[in-house]
């Protein structure tokens, strides 16, 4: 047994169920938090509070758009977000609870603050205190561990004696205000924490912890002592480290945080999409999103995929029983290999072979049936990652193409090149098709079907209509259906929940903060139900054996399911 085995067993015994759930709640509070911060800070300072304020019937989005002058889009984005946090209510006219669709759009729903959004919004001017952080929260990694901390030491200070303080607004007691206070408490909290759990657990500073015999001393940790001391005093204030002068150990609470520290990394690396938030609401939309050299510029790719390797790897795990029943069928009755669109750093290609060889009848003949793998994206960096991965792993059936998750077609004529059929493929994508590039579907009239879903979609700021965004999916979906066919589709997606489930159950979901991160970045994320409807429609079934989600209730966020071509 490794130690990272022993580790992980020792930690779980350590802690019960009950312990585990409550730190998952303050990390899914704080990540909220990183959302709710900057949406809070730029809709007070465009007076839109004010504007509910006078309103108590509520007001339209048309005449919040007049005033504001703000991008559609986005602004939708945004309030269904304060929906989602129970302090916002939105309704048509008639005073259902959902808004009426009328051309596609929520022509009639009005907006109103609850009782406790009425609380909330007023705590405006403390989010843009943590809000100012951000553009040093960029660089907090650097500040902490590099030469010098000088432009963030005294900021950082201030912060962390203001979280001491509890912002000046925690109260006991379960009054509305008294819940609403607290809950701002963690949100508040969470933009400093996020950071500084993803700076110190990406340097391996929480090993060096956890490794150390007895109680560490900051002075011996590399970085800048003052600043860590900061932000390690931060941390004790959520419970997770015990400090004793410069010596400092994990809690159990702690060292089971620092472990799922990853589930932090997602949504802090939208930080430099969140630091031109306003720009995005209320000035010019289409900033550009990639610099000359084709970097991202609204979103720091490399602690992305540091942030979603943790969990994806799990994912990955829960999808072999659907890869060992394909290749253990006879031979003759197999795909000729698998096909990952998509495929990022190749890390699922790399995982899917591995369990072919390793686990299933394919693998043991594979000197006769050698399996081909195809790793296809449309970044040539996710390419040339790809390439070196598979290469390292000594897979020696394998290419890298180019490829469109919006055009199957183009995928089969480069496969063509190949000499290889893509009806012959296994078809895998992980978390693609809520970020495909939007195209309008043509010839498609508002209105023409009713929408399901309760998401809010934008591309560079205009409003798509959710039933035009439901309609653009299925269309996706059904370009794809018959390449599929013949092995199946095998896929792992990210949902929305509707905003009163959201609302009714913060602690327990990370919705807020998938909404948040991906609302404003132009990806669509759709209800779990939602989307194997359109899948239905689409013409593509899913396999009940295999069909998994989590978490495993109404509350599902990601879902895994295999698809083949309806009877």
């Amino acid at each position: 047994m490794s130690v990272e085995t022993v580790h992980t067993a020792a930690l779980t015994e350590e802690l019960t169920k009950a312990e585990r759930a409550q730190v998952r709640r303050s990390v899914f509070q704080h990540l909220a938090g990183i959302v709710l911060a900057p949406v809070v800070k730029a809709l007070a300072d465009r007076g839109v509070f004010a504007l509910l304020a006078d309103a108590p019937a509520g007001i339209g989005m048309d005449e919040i758009v007049d005033h504001t002058d703000g991008n559609r889009g986005y602004l939708r984005v945004a309030l269904r977000l304060l929906v989602s946090c129970g302090w916002m209510a939105q309704a048509g006219d008639a005073g259902v609870s959902s808004p009426t669709i009328r051309e596609g759009f929520y022509s009639d729903a009005r907006y109103r603050l609850t009782p406790e959004g009425k609380i909330a919004v007023w705590l405006a001017p403390l989010y843009g205190e943590v809000v100012s952080f951000i553009p040093k929260a960029l660089f907090l990694d650097d500040f902490l561990f590099g030469k010098s901390d000088r432009a963030v030491l005294s900021h950082l200070q201030h912060l962390v004696h203001r979280a001491g303080e509890r912002w000046g607004i925690y109260t006991e007691g379960e009054t509305t205000a008294a819940r609403v206070h607290r809950q701002a408490v963690r949100y508040l909290d969470g933009m400093l924490v996020g950071p500084a759990m993803v700076a110190l657990a990406r340097e391996g500073i929480f090993r060096r912890i956890e490794d150390a015999p007895r109680e560490l001393d900051i002075k011996s940790l590399p970085g800048q002592a003052r600043s860590l001391s900061c932000v390690f005093d931060l941390l004790a204030l959520q419970g997770w480290v015990t400090r004793k002068q410069s010596g400092l150990r994990l809690t159990r609470a702690g060292r089971y945080a620092a472990r799922i520290a990853t589930a932090y990394g997602v949504t802090v690396s939208y930080l430099p999409m969140f630091d031109v938030l306003p720009t995005l609401l209320f000035g010019n939309a289409k900033i550009p999103r990639i610099d000359e050299s084709g970097g991202e510029l609204l979103v720091n790719r490399g602690m992305n995929v540091w942030g979603s390797g943790g969990a994806h790897n799990s994912y990955f795990r829960k999808s072999d029983e659907i890869i060992i029943d394909l290749f253990n069928r006879p031979l003759d009755e197999q795909p000729q290999g698998v096909c990952d669109m998509g495929c990022g750093d190749g890390s699922f290609l790399e995982h899917v072979y591995e369990v072919v060889r390793s686990s299933t009848t394919r693998g043991r003949a594979l000197d006769t049936h050698p399996l081909v793998v195809i790793g296809a994206d449309v970044s040539k960096v996710a390419r040339r990652i790809t390439k070196q991965r598979l290469r390292q792993a000594a897979i020696p059936a394998f290419h890298v193409i180019q490829g469109d998750i919006n055009r199957p077609a183009y995928l089969a004529s480069e496969l063509e090149l190949l000499n290889l059929d893509i009806h012959d493929l296994l078809h895998i994508r992980s978390f693609l098709d809520h970020n495909r590039p939007y195209v309008p579907p043509a010839d498609y009239t508002c209105g023409s079907r009713e929408a399901r879903t309760t998401g809010a979609f934008a591309y560079l700021g205009e409003e798509i209509p959710p039933d035009e965004l439901e309609e653009n999916l299925v269309r996706h979906l059904r370009r794809w259906a018959p390449y599929v066919g013949r092995f199946g589709l095998l896929v792992m997606e990210l949902h929305t929940l509707p905003p009163e489930l959201t609302a009714a159950n913060l602690e327990r979901t990370l919705a807020v903060a998938y909404d948040g991160t991906h609302g404003f970045s132009d990806q669509y994320l759709v209800e779990h139900d939602v989307f194997l409807a359109c899948m239905r429609e689409a013409g593509l079934e899913a396999d009940e054996r295999f069909q998994s989600k989590f978490p495993p209730s109404d509350l599902a966020t990601v879902s895994i399911n295999f698809f083949t071509a309806a009877g």
